[in-house]
C-alpha cells in the first residue's frame, strides 16, 4: 500500500489492482482515511494505492489490515496529529480487527467486544497452512445468518498452552464461533477441510468468516510439505505457509 499527499485539499483518490474492490465509503481503507481526517481536523488531499495481497472474502482480515495501515500511515504523514489513544478509538470504531492491526503487536487478547487490545508477552512461533478456495464468502452474509454460539472457550487454558509451546493442546483449544454458519451456507468448505486432512493436517478450521481454511502444523516442515501436496492437487486454490512472528 502507498499513501501520500496529493491533489486538492479534501480530495481522496483510491485505486486498487484487484478487480471488484470498491473505492467508495464501503471500503474500510477509504472510511479510515475519512475518519482520520475528521478526527484530526486535517484536510490534506490524499492518494491511496492498494496492491491487494490478501484475498477479499477470504476471512483473513485483509480489509481490516488495510484500514489499520491507512490510519498508521496518516499518523506518520500528519506528524502524529492524533494521540495514541485517539488513534485507537478511531480503529475501534471501524472494527475489532482494525484495532488489533493498528496496535501492531504479534500477540494480543481482545477484550469487551474484542476491540480492547491487550498485548501478550508471548514468543511462540506457530506455523500455519492457509488454503483459500476459488470462491469468496461475504462477511455480511455470514453475520446475518449467525446463530449465537453457546460454547464459551476457555482462554486461560489456551494462553497457558501457547506459553508452554504445547502445539497439540493449542490446536485442540482453537475455536471459531462463525464456523458452523459458514459451513451451513457454504458446504464446499467441508471439502477443503477434507483435502487438508488428507495432506496430513489435523483439525483444519475456518478462518474468521471464510472462505480461507487454516491448520496449525506440528512444524514448518510439515506445513510446507502439506502445502506442496495441496498445490499439486488443487492448483486453483491459494495455498500459503505463514508463521505467527
Amino acid at each position: 500500500m502507498r499513501v501520500e499527499r496529493a491533489g486538492p485539499a479534501g480530495g481522496l483518490e483510491f485505486t486498487c489492482d484487484a478487480p471488484g474492490v470498491p473505492s467508495d465509503p464501503t471500503n474500510l481503507a477509504v472510511r479510515a482515511a475519512t475518519l482520520y481526517r475528521e478526527a484530526a481536523g486535517w484536510n490534506d488531499g490524499l492518494r491511496i494505492r492498494l496492491d491487494k495481497k490478501i484475498p477479499a472474502g477470504g476471512g483473513l482480515g485483509g480489509g481490516s489490515s488495510d484500514a489499520a495501515a491507512v490510519l498508521r500511515a496518516l499518523q506518520e504523514i500528519s506528524g502524529n496529529a492524533l494521540g495514541p489513544e485517539r488513534l485507537m478509538e478511531c480503529a475501534r470504531s471501524l472494527g475489532a480487527d482494525v484495532a488489533f492491526f493498528a496496535a501492531d503487536v504479534p500477540w494480543a487478547l481482545g477484550r469487551d467486544r474484542g476491540d480492547r487490545i491487550e498485548p501478550l508477552p508471548l514468543e511462540a512461533r506457530l506455523w500455519h497452512l492457509l488454503v483459500t478456495p476459488d470462491f469468496p464468502v461475504p462477511t455480511k452474509e455470514v453475520y446475518s445468518a449467525l446463530v449465537p454460539p453457546v460454547e464459551n472457550p476457555e482462554i486461560t487454558l489456551l494462553l497457558k498452552a501457547l506459553s508452554d509451546g504445547q502445539i497439540s493442546k493449542v490446536r485442540s483449544l482453537l475455536y471459531n464461533a462463525l464456523e458452523p454458519t459458514v459451513e451451513r451456507l457454504y458446504p464446499e468448505i467441508l471439502r477443503v477441510k477434507s483435502e487438508m486432512e488428507a495432506a496430513g493436517l489435523e483439525k483444519p478450521m475456518v478462518s474468521g468468516s471464510g472462505s480461507t481454511v487454516f491448520a496449525l502444523g506440528d512444524s514448518e516442515a510439515q506445513a510446507r510439505s502439506a502445502g506442496e501436496a495441496l498445490k499439486k492437487r488443487k492448483p486453483l486454490w491459494r495455498v500459503n505457509v505463514v508463521s505467527t512472528t
